[in-house]
């Protein structure tokens, strides 16, 4: 082989090997940008609670769910931690004057009767000189978004500790309000119920009451 016809072979096998790193450099890059699309348009996984994004481009208040409902916290509650048996939990308040709000579902035909519970929570308070906690319960009947709703409000002597039951160690709380509210679920009973100072309790009641009328279906 001559000289030149060498020079030619050369040449032909350089510009041969840069065409196939190139197409290498491309094939990584389309590889690459692939994931990144997928991952830019994955959803975010359903849980709980989410954010609901508002028409202004900022998140509205938490959304949350359970048995098949969906309600939304106001804007001035704050999450709670995590507390045994609770769907949720809700802090509403200043510091030290805090009341807490408690979500309860048990799962589908467990909870107990709505009427039941309703005796339950008006046994947790007493009342000054004695009276009868049933005669100063306010309970009420709603439909709402399809569901039946049933609500207490209920002032008086708090019997039971904050975490949601009796203990040797808890001590009557004077000055005290329920607020609760049973929601029949497609998927069995949401139970929601706040207790806390009766002042506090007071500033919370038009939340309260956007909060359970917030109750839908999924």
């Amino acid at each position: 082989m001559t000289s030149n016809a060498l020079r030619r072979v050369l040449s032909a096998s350089v510009v041969a090997i840069a065409i196939a790193i190139a197409g290498c450099r491309d094939s990584n890059v389309e590889k690459t940008d692939v994931k990144q699309s997928d991952v830019a348009t994955q959803s975010p996984k359903e849980g709980v609670s989410s954010q609901a994004a508002s028409p202004h481009g900022t998140t509205s208040a938490p959304v949350s769910s359970a048995a098949g409902i969906t309600w939304t916290v106001p804007a001035s509650w704050k999450a709670g931690g995590e507390r045994q048996m609770r769907v949720a939990s809700y802090v509403i308040g200043e510091s030290g004057k805090e009341a807490d709000c408690a979500v309860f579902y048990f799962g589908p035909g467990q909870g107990g009767a709505v009427d039941a519970n309703v005796e339950r929570w008006i046994s947790q308070f007493g009342q000054p000189g004695g009276a009868d906690s049933r005669k100063a319960a306010k309970i009420d009947h709603h439909t709402i978004a399809g569901l039946k709703v049933t609500t207490i409000d209920l002032s008086g002597i708090y019997l039971a500790s904050m975490g949601g039951g009796m203990s040797p160690k808890s001590e009557p709380q004077p000055g005290f309000r329920l607020l609760g509210a049973i929601v029949e679920a497609p998927e069995g009973p949401v139970f929601f119920k706040i207790t806390g100072p009766e002042q506090t309790m007071i500033q919370a009641l038009d939340d309260f009451q956007q909060f359970v009328e917030s109750v839908k279906k999924l």
